[in-house]
């Protein structure tokens, strides 16, 4: 047996260990699918901006932070070591937003992926998805075929033209 072989009995091969890692994950989304695919269509609207403002929220501190180190530069009367300060601490800051956001990202990924899998398996078994109509729908719907409004209801068609029409 060669040494590969050897190796692949003691650790396995490249993908089960990737098998092994995604799995955890891999239930998650399957559990948070039987939940999301229950949901009506604007329970599915509701969740995805739920989702935005959690994503949203996680950062808010840090973000009120690096504007109140901007707004002392801003007005003044600060000396340039205490600027270089700030201006260092801006940039970590900033650091720790990309980071939280990636872990919040990371929390809401099987909802997120299970919002968009039920979207699309609706898109692919009906002609269209009717949810209750916003001013987004509205404006969407002046500008492209795909979106009706239908009274307070707005439809979003699962065929249309992708390349539009001449």
């Amino acid at each position: 047996m060669a040494i590969s072989g050897v190796l692949n009995k003691f650790f396995g091969s490249k993908s089960q260990r990737d098998i092994k890692e995604v799995l955890p994950l891999l239930n998650k989304i399957r559990e948070a699918y039987e939940v999301i695919k229950q949901l009506s269509n604007d329970g599915l609207r509701a969740k995805t901006n739920e989702i935005k403002n959690y994503v949203r929220n996680s950062v808010n501190e840090l973000e009120k932070r690096i504007q109140d180190m901007k707004q002392q530069v801003e007005l003044g009367g600060v000396d340039v070591e205490k600027m270089e300060d700030l201006y260092r601490e801006i940039d970590k800051t900033e650091k720790e937003i990309v980071a939280d956001i990636e872990k919040a990202l990371l929390e809401v990924l099987p909802d997120a992926f299970s919002i968009v899998k039920e979207t699309a398996r609706r898109f692919a078994e009906n002609e269209y998805i009717e949810v209750t109509a916003t001013e987004m729908d509205k404006d969407i719907a002046s500008q492209r075929n795909s979106v009706e409004i239908h009274g307070d209801k707005a439809r979003y068609l699962s065929t249309w033209l992708a390349g539009g029409t001449l």
